[in-house]
């Protein structure tokens, strides 16, 4: 099992609109879900897996998000800002990239995180739902 990332396996639109489809290890089993993005998560996260972090010609980095968010304030009372962070690993190399999300990714994580604790949780997430 491993709670401490997600695999992420694409970062795309359809006509439904934006999601990521990640690979999830829970203790009762793996799927495959989608998550549907909000367009400013979506093209942070898509500029994260489709950058070069590494001074290499190699391409088979693997990207996880891990499931947790950062969040600051510049001031007291003032609009939080939001942080979530995808590991980009290739061989024995990792790094770690943050990226600016929303309140509702921050939300839905934090629900992930907390919550979701068996397959029967987020079978309404299934990737097969939306085929």
């Amino acid at each position: 099992m491993n709670l401490n990332t997600f695999r992420i396996v694409e970062v795309s639109k359809d006509k439904v609109g934006s999601y990521i489809k990640l690979d999830v290890q829970l203790p009762d089993g793996d799927c495959i879900i989608r998550w549907d993005l909000d367009e400013m998560t979506y093209k942070n996260i898509q500029e994260v897996v489709s950058k070069k972090h590494f001074d290499s010609l190699a391409i088979d980095n693997r990207y996880e998000i891990l499931p947790y968010v950062s969040t600051y304030q510049e001031r007291p009372n003032s609009q939080p800002y939001f942080n979530g962070v995808i590991r980009c690993i290739q061989g024995n190399r990792v790094a770690k990239v943050e990226f600016p999300c929303s309140e509702r990714f921050a939300g839905n994580m934090e629900w992930f995180r907390k919550e979701v604790k068996k397959l029967e949780d987020i079978k309404h997430l299934f990737w097969e739902n939306f085929c």
